[in-house]
């Protein structure tokens, strides 16, 4: 990494000397650098509006990059580690669709973890790739996937020897990292590609005991949430390509195909200020996220009838790694699962990213410090002075059922459909994904053959209250399957 270039930050530095000339525009957007907003929008964001452009020649083209734009993705590569780096303004959404767009076609097979966002889903109905499950282990004591390990990449490929490539999901939303780096070389060795979904892993190059970053562990291309974990703005995230591969070009054309036309140049610049921080600061600040989440951890696991797992989850086969910033506390020792322990921290002002079986999951990262830690921490223990120490554990969380696939995502997502109550769905295949968020990860995606494991996980999840994303009917008395 060149530190003194890292000092840059060229993109920012071109679109406030735009600015600074005070041109009249004649152009998008409408309100005119501010003039014509409403008076919300004005008091929302106020200066920020003159940043508000739609010339793309003024400065640089995100699809065609020759200027700053082009030199701010060059620095996010070198941070990196990467041969070539995009910007996404459509989130690590696009990115995920991306590299699968510029990798399959039309009846490729692609080998995807059980956890795969929905994102993967939306990167094959793209494609018209055919998806193979690995299957993913699941650790019973914390409740959580620990994601699939070698037995499972090597069934899936010795079933689908004409797989073209591979996609994981690396660190899983509760942090757990599986062995990646002997996973890629295996399927390396069998001719695929290695696509990594991290988008929870944008800190991990910035201190040394989280687990390795996938473009060192091996992968050929990695979709990187900068906004989740790291400092841009929500939406914002990156795409890297590690440094030889072969099908750049592709992953530059699918980019634009799935990203919009009139980028904004917020989310651009924050892109590059993130990166420029990241550089600098990066170590100390994710090196101070860690340190806390350790002490939290620490002091949580000191309540009675709380628990958060950390290292120890790595005692499992399958795991390689663990974030220690994601930190799940688990409240079945008070009796408590977490829907109810999300509405009594709620209560108490306190948000979390997830809920699941009995447990909530915090993040802690670089906009955290003493205070945001310790609010958490006298929450937890209010709740446990609030409820006495019990040995039932109210609910349990369950694995997601293995899919069957039926028939390619792009063509099910094409097909004729039809809406029949979801009590008489067993043995259809879904025309419609239904998933409960966060995280993402659908339970019956477009394509699949609803079966009587996913209806009872279903029902299950609606039982406890959960809502699910995806179907048209949210209430899922009903769902779209396709015509018989």
């Amino acid at each position: 990494m060149n530190i003194e270039k890292q000092k840059q930050t060229p993109f920012v530095e071109a679109l406030e000397s735009y600015c600074q000339k005070g041109m009249i525009p004649f152009h998008t957007p409408g309100h005119k650098i501010g003039k014509g907003i409403s008076i919300y929008q004005k008091e929302l964001f106020g200066n920020a509006l003159r940043r508000d452009l739609g010339v793309m020649y003024a400065l640089d083209d995100l699809f065609q990059p020759e200027d700053s734009l082009k030199e701010a993705m060059e620095l996010a590569a070198d941070l990196y580690g990467a041969g070539k780096t995009f910007f996404s303004i459509n989130g690590t959404t696009a990115c995920v669709e991306a590299m699968i767009l510029a990798i399959c076609h039309d009846g490729d097979e692609i080998i995807i973890p059980r956890e795969a966002h929905r994102s993967v889903i939306g990167g094959l109905i793209l494609s018209g790739a055919m998806p193979v499950y690995m299957e993913s282990r699941f650790a019973e004591k914390e409740q959580v996937s620990l994601g699939p390990d070698m037995q499972s990449l090597k069934q899936a490929i010795a079933m689908h020897p004409k797989a073209k490539a591979v996609v994981f999901t690396y660190p899983t939303y509760d942090g757990i990292a599986g062995k990646l780096t002997e996973l890629a070389a295996y399927a390396h060795a069998h001719g695929l590609w290695v696509l990594v979904d991290e988008a929870h892993g944008a800190h991990l190059p910035f201190y040394s005991d989280l687990p390795l970053e996938a473009l060192r562990c091996g992968a050929d291309c990695v979709a990187q949430s900068t906004h989740k974990l790291m400092g841009s703005l929500t939406q914002t995230s990156m795409l890297h390509c590690r440094r030889g591969f072969p099908l750049t070009d592709r992953v530059s054309a699918a980019m634009a195909v799935v990203q919009s036309t009139s980028p904004h140049y917020w989310f651009l610049a924050s892109l590059d200020s993130a990166r420029q921080q990241a550089a600098l600061h990066g170590n100390e600040l994710v090196a101070k996220a860690v340190m806390l989440a350790r002490i939290l951890r620490h002091e949580l696991n000191e309540i009675p009838g709380i628990v958060s797992f950390g290292r120890e989850i790595m005692q499992y086969d399958a795991v390689g790694g663990f974030d220690e910033t994601k930190v799940t506390i688990d409240f079945s020792g008070l009796g408590l699962d977490g829907r109810t322990a999300e509405a009594e921290l709620r209560a108490q002002g306190v948000e979390v990213e997830l809920i699941a079986g009995n447990h909530v999951l915090a993040l802690l990262t670089l906009g955290d410090d003493e205070a945001s830690s310790a609010a958490l921490l006298q929450a937890c223990r209010r709740i446990a002075d609030n409820h006495a120490v019990c040995m039932t554990v109210p609910i349990r969380e369950q694995p997601l059922p293995t899919p069957r696939v039926a028939i390619a995502p792009r063509i099910a997502w094409t097909a004729a459909r039809e809406r029949i109550p979801f009590r008489q769905a067993e043995g259809r295949v879904a025309a419609e994904t239904v998933t409960f968020y966060p995280p993402g990860i659908p339970v019956i995606s477009v394509g699949e053959v609803i079966m009587k494991e996913c209806m009872m996980y279903i029902q299950k999840k609606l039982a406890e209250g959960y809502s699910p994303n995806g179907p048209k009917d949210n209430t899922l008395q009903t769902i779209c399957v396709l015509k018989g």
